[in-house]
């Protein structure tokens, strides 16, 4: 369980536009870069055991499909935005000091 600010990666590891799986404290992270701004959420999709960050990424909605039955995920909130998933992945709080991704405790 992250408890504090952690560095996941470097911004130059996350462009614009593109996500990235990282592990921090033993938790699967899926960072995402949408804009100037970065957003994680839990790499896993809840409703089958796979990674996130190898799905789609819709920067317009903020969302990630899941590459397996293509749920997606709001990378603001975790909620399911369509089905077959119905429970949320967890969002982590994300903080930019100088070139450092650092990300804490689920907002």
């Amino acid at each position: 369980m992250i408890s504090d600010f952690v560095k996941v990666a470097s911004v130059d590891e996350v462009p614009e536009g593109t996500m990235l799986g990282v592990e921090a404290e033993g938790e699967d992270v899926c960072i995402a870069r949408i804009g100037a701004q970065y957003y994680a959420i839990n790499n896993i999709c809840t409703h089958m055991y796979t990674w996130l960050d190898s799905g789609e990424l819709f920067p317009q909605t903020r969302e990630v499909q899941c590459p397996l039955h293509e749920s997606r995920f709001s990378f603001e909130t975790g909620q399911p935005m369509t089905p077959p998933a119905e429970t949320p992945v967890k969002t982590y709080s994300v903080r930019v000091e100088g070139d450092d991704i650092l990300i804490g405790p689920g907002t």
